[in-house]
């Protein structure tokens, strides 16, 4: 089984859309909003259905509500499958 790739930091590493578990077994989609960075996983899809690129939601949590460590699942709509970050 490949590593998975965790990131503890609160640097500009996420892209809006992110899917990441948090510590605390949580799903979260990282937002576009300045604030509320982190938004709940939705049921819909990890792609927008009339841009094909990422579904970015409108933010509901801080960067400090979010235990870490986190681990990405998803990036650009795709399974990230344990694949380091490029930053």
């Amino acid at each position: 089984m490949e590593p998975v790739h965790k990131i503890t930091s609160l640097d500009g590493t996420w892209k809006p859309g992110d899917v990441v578990l948090d510590a605390a077994g949580n799903l979260r989609v990282r937002s576009n909003h300045p604030k509320w960075v982190w938004d709940y996983a939705s049921e819909g899809s990890t792609r927008d259905p009339f841009t094909g690129g990422a579904s970015v939601p409108e933010g509901g949590l801080e960067e400090s509500d979010v235990p870490r460590p986190l681990v990405l699942l998803v990036r650009d709509g795709q399974a990230v499958g344990g694949r380091p970050i490029e930053e």
